[in-house]
């Protein structure tokens, strides 16, 4: 009894689990739909012009970058050419070296002061609004990069910062937060493939 018992609350934790998620993405989709499609026809001319996108990623989103750079350099499900993206969340000695010296602020920005060019378009998968994400923003359009925020934080303060724009997430939890990124993520890659190759 006491087993049969427990696979009924399992089975209602994941159908709870299940209805959260379709919630969250159905919701979060709704209110971004207009500005995924606006900003694929952005990454689009981007790209078409020779420039490149760069992800910047917080906390959980690391692995949804990877996961983003992967789907733009390959494909998710059609044959056509990599596309030119990178992720800037992987460089674990930077990281120790600025965490040495109490300036982890400066973790992105100095990678984007390296690696990006005006022109560039600079994507923030974010979870929490903090400060070498923010630091981030300011130094990506000093460079004169394009900047777009995917955000289950605190969209308010990004707001604040004046991103070119904010797509807010609806989340009932961080892990429905990371769920709905990847998702909105491979929808702006879909929505980028089909306006440069047609599918």
């Amino acid at each position: 009894m006491l087993c049969h018992e427990g696979i009924i609350m399992s089975e209602s934790r994941i159908f709870t689990a299940y209805q959260h998620h379709s919630e969250d993405l159905e919701q979060s989709l709704a209110i971004n739909a207009d500005s995924l499609e606006q900003y694929a026809r952005t990454l689009s001319e981007v790209f078409a012009g020779g420039q490149r996108l760069v992800i910047v990623a917080s906390g959980p989103l690391a692995g949804v970058a990877s996961t983003l750079v992967n789907a733009f350099l390959y494909h998710l499900g059609v044959e056509r050419p990599a596309l030119p993206v990178v992720a800037l969340n992987h460089d674990t000695g930077l990281a120790a070296t600025l965490c040495c010296d109490k300036v982890f602020d400066q973790y992105f920005s100095c990678q984007l002061q390296a690696q990006a060019n005006p022109g560039d378009c600079v994507f923030f998968l974010d979870c929490s609004a903090g400060s070498p994400m923010l630091a981030a923003l300011q130094t990506a359009s000093e460079i004169g990069c394009a900047t777009a925020v995917l955000t289950f934080g605190d969209e308010n303060a990004w707001k604040k910062e004046d991103p070119d724009l904010v797509m807010p997430i609806v989340a009932s939890s961080p892990a429905r937060g990371v769920e709905a990124a990847l998702f909105l993520g491979q929808i702006l890659c879909e929505l980028v493939e089909a306006e440069l190759f047609g599918f």
